[in-house]
């Protein structure tokens, strides 16, 4: 299905040359996708890079292809959406990355709404370890968002959610890869305090973070029953989870949580 369509990208400076170099003749033929940028030097790099095609402005972008792939930050769909609306035409549609701005939105931009599919992915998509969450609009049916899917399954794995929850999911695996980041270095000054070396230390931290995320992953397991395989009665576990609940990591991230997703609720708005 994807094979026969061809894509446009607007933005490639970040998740946009993400997905790019994941789909290109994996999803879509490299000859198919056409791109777009404010930066003309990232385009010139991802056309040599994976062959695509360098569409030059957005009204020949919308010109030449089937689907076209807002990659842009909330701040820039104003912008790019009149132009975007003024040569699209039926069946023309759209999928939008930007991190807030609703599908009802997205479709008052145009005379007559498009199908639209919204999606919520993060920056793991870098390495093919992606979550993205996709939702549809009112006109968006169930080939739209099975195409889209393949397209963000290529960057990892995807969610179809009611749109409802996608500034919930914004605030945990949009923004989750710097709280897990932030986590690991923490660990990692944590070793390097008890003596590691930060080589050493942050090998740890990563592998650790890595190899536990994996175990879930697989077994599907709630987390707790690895918290509790790992910790023994008296041991250094319990010492050391005993010491994060006193010092608040739940209530902490579930702040974190909260503030990102009211965040998101702002931009939407803006």
């Amino acid at each position: 299905m994807a094979e026969n369509l061809r894509l446009g990208v607007i933005g490639v400076g970040k998740m946009g040359g993400i997905v790019v170099r994941s789909i290109a003749d994996a999803v879509f033929p490299a000859k198919h996708i056409w791109v777009t940028d404010i930066d003309s030097t990232l385009v010139q790099q991802l056309c040599d890079e994976k062959g695509s095609n360098d569409a030059g402005t957005i009204a020949n972008l919308v010109e030449k292809t089937d689907v076209i792939f807002c990659a842009v930050p909330p701040a820039a769909v104003p912008n790019i959406l009149p132009q975007v609306a003024q040569s699209l035409s039926a069946p023309q549609w759209l999928i939008s990355i930007a991190a807030g701005v609703t599908t009802t939105t997205l479709e008052s931009y145009f005379d007559t709404a498009p199908p639209i599919i919204r999606v919520m992915p993060n920056i793991s998509a870098s390495v093919g370890a992606a979550i993205s969450v996709l939702t549809a609009g009112t006109v968006a049916d169930a080939v739209h968002l099975e195409v889209a899917q393949k397209i963000f399954d290529a960057c990892g794995v995807s969610l179809v959610m009611e749109e409802r929850h996608l500034d919930a999911v914004t605030g945990v695996s949009g923004s989750g890869p710097a709280y897990v980041a932030l986590f690991i270095e923490a660990l990692a000054d944590a070793g390097v305090h008890v003596g590691l070396t930060r080589t050493d230390a942050q090998k740890l931290a990563i592998h650790t973070v890595l190899g536990a995320a994996t175990m879930l992953a697989e077994t599907e397991e709630h987390p707790a029953v690895l918290k509790n395989r790992v910790t023994t009665p008296g041991g250094t576990t319990a010492a050391g989870l005993h010491a994060l609940e006193r010092g608040g990591l739940r209530a902490t991230i579930t702040e974190a949580i909260l503030a990102a997703t009211q965040r998101a609720k702002e931009l939407g708005r803006a």
